[in-house]
């Protein structure tokens, strides 16, 4: 009516029904030309430079997305994002926002495209990540430079991306030298940021963050620590809750530990009663730390059950496994855990040490108790550090689990599995093509000769059908899990007393993190305790580096 134009009524259904087109599908088939142009008219996978609005793409994939935004959406949903297994790099997120934040910008896009990469097995994608790199490094030594920007934490948080770009991209044991070196450099620009950076909740998180990985690069190369680090961590309590004083006062031990360790190395400390004393108040201290953790950063202990005599979650170790508030709970406590471990070495290697001829009966079935409490001390420690695995590997969360586990306290309702996400492959479909420098892993799982794969435990109908419709669906696991676990599980399994069995599973979790979370530096871990290394540079340096691939 509008436009003036009278209505020709419904058409007739047979018409539509019923239409010759036997002359136009023949007159298509004797043209192969065409039929040729469509064949090539098909959109291809493009991965090209960032300038030329690169994409990546299937034939069938509408719309097209940019190569830079996949790779933002990664990291956002891995390391960005709220909730229990991600959130793990937050501070970045009001940080990117800004356009002008350009090394930032290129550093994110290099980590998330270098991650995609390692995952897809796409050497293009890669080169256009280490593209992204370079220029992130450029843009940040500029800004370093320049006394304002060096300051600004966005800065420090484009060093923290280079940082974990090498951790991605590692492919020999240059990567730790590699990455040590930025450490070095974060160290010294947050002792120039001052105390200033703490009073921003981003700049707090980016402090708490590198504190740790400085001290783990510490203790590596036993080298002592900056008073400036002592200093800040002591001024951060006042920017914290009360409930988050345990991070910094475990910070502070375990900067006390570094400094342990050099002065040992300087033969500053060489007296065997003086060392073992250090060890234990050390020791001492981190327990009185933990005895009462506040409720955000405590977890519980999950009793696995079993049907016929087999866990019904093969990827744990043992017959337990923890589930935490958050990554950051967990890194804290498996941070504790490590620390523990080394120091409780140190009393070990300085017993055995000793010369036990010159020592009266008594003296010498006290050191022997020493080490012997020492010993399981330590194997306490590394089962606990395997009892993390699991959540840090997707399995559910503290709010997310109340109902669904038998807790140590004595309940045996069965783990109910129908609506939550389950045990991972352990490897994507893709890592099981080649790809040059990607060396496949022997097993699905665990590489012990003797033992099946233990998501074929889970395959079996009897054992779906029991635990009510349990199936080998993946886990929504986070990239933030596995880059926080991968140095706690090797001090584990180069701590001098794990067995091959722990180590192989440990080896099953470097495996999975490397290829399913696109992280090669867990790749590199595992084929070094594959080749049977079992070298701890950080108490015996003259072993040579663990990270020797």
């Amino acid at each position: 009516m509008r436009a003036k134009v009278e209505c020709p009524g419904y058409r007739d259904p047979l018409e539509l029904k019923f239409r010759d087109q036997n002359e136009e599908v023949i007159r298509k088939s004797q043209n192969p030309t065409r039929k040729k142009r469509a064949v090539n008219a098909l959109p291809e996978v493009v991965e090209s430079d960032s300038n030329s609005g690169a994409v990546i793409t299937s034939p069938q994939a509408i719309p097209e997305y940019p190569a830079q935004e996949l790779a933002r959406g990664y990291l956002f949903c891995n390391y960005m994002a709220g909730g229990p297994h991600a959130g793990h790099m937050s501070y970045l997120l009001p940080l990117i926002q800004n356009p002008q934040n350009a090394a930032l910008n290129a550093a994110l896009n290099a980590v998330g495209l270098a991650a995609l990469s390692n995952i897809r097995m796409s050497p293009r994608m890669m080169l256009k990540a280490r593209r992204e790199y370079t220029t992130a490094l450029s843009q940040t030594n500029h800004a370093l430079r320049d006394p304002f920007l060096s300051k600004q934490d966005d800065t420090l948080a484009a060093v923290v991306l280079l940082g974990m770009f090498e951790l991605v991209t590692c492919t020999d044991n240059s990567f730790i030298d590699r990455w040590m070196k930025h450490m070095e450099g974060a160290a010294r620009l947050i002792e120039f940021r001052g105390p200033d950076q703490l009073a921003r909740q981003e700049g707090l998180d980016l402090f708490s963050q590198l504190r740790a990985q400085i001290s783990t690069s510490n203790i590596y190369r036993e080298e002592y620590s900056s008073s400036s680090l002592t200093e800040l961590s002591e001024l951060a309590k006042q920017y914290r809750n009360t409930n988050d004083h345990v991070l910094d006062n475990l910070g502070l031990i375990v900067i006390r530990l570094t400094n342990f360790c050099a002065a040992l190395k300087d033969a500053t400390i060489t007296d065997p009663s003086e060392i073992i004393r250090t060890a234990l108040t050390l020791d001492a201290e981190l327990m009185a730390n933990f005895i009462n953790v506040p409720s955000p950063w405590n977890y519980k202990s999950i009793d696995i059950p079993m049907v016929d005599g087999e866990s019904i979650l093969p990827m744990a170790w043992g017959t337990s496994y923890h589930i935490y508030h958050s990554i950051a709970a967990s890194s804290m406590w498996n941070n504790y855990r490590s620390s523990r471990i080394l120091i409780h070495e140190l009393i070990i290697d300085t017993v055995t040490g000793l010369d036990s001829s010159e020592t009266d009966q008594t003296s010498y079935q006290q050191r022997q108790h020493l080490a012997s409490q020492s010993r399981q001390i330590a194997r306490q420690l590394m089962e606990d550090i395997c009892a993390s695995a699991p959540f840090h590997l997707g399995a559910g969360s503290e709010d997310s689990m109340d109902e669904r586990v038998a807790p140590r306290s004595g309940s045996t309702s069965p783990l109910n599995c129908s609506d939550w996400s389950h045990i991972p492959e352990a490897t994507s479909a893709a890592s099981k093509q080649y790809s040059p420098g990607r060396e496949q892993p022997s097993t699905s799982w665990n590489s012990s000769p003797g033992r099946d794969s233990p998501f074929s435990k889970i395959s079996n109908s009897s054992t779906v059908s029991s635990m009510g419709g349990l199936s080998p669906d993946l886990f929504k696991i986070s990239g933030a899990g596995g880059l926080t676990l991968v140095w706690p599980l090797l001090i584990a399994a180069n701590s001098g007393l794990a067995s091959l069995e722990l180590r192989n599973w440990i080896t099953g979790c470097f495996d999975k993190i490397g290829y399913s979370m696109g992280i090669n530096q867990a790749l590199a871990m595992g084929k070094l305790l594959r080749n049977g290394s079992g070298s701890r540079a950080w108490l015996t340096p003259e072993l040579g580096s663990p990270i020797s691939v």
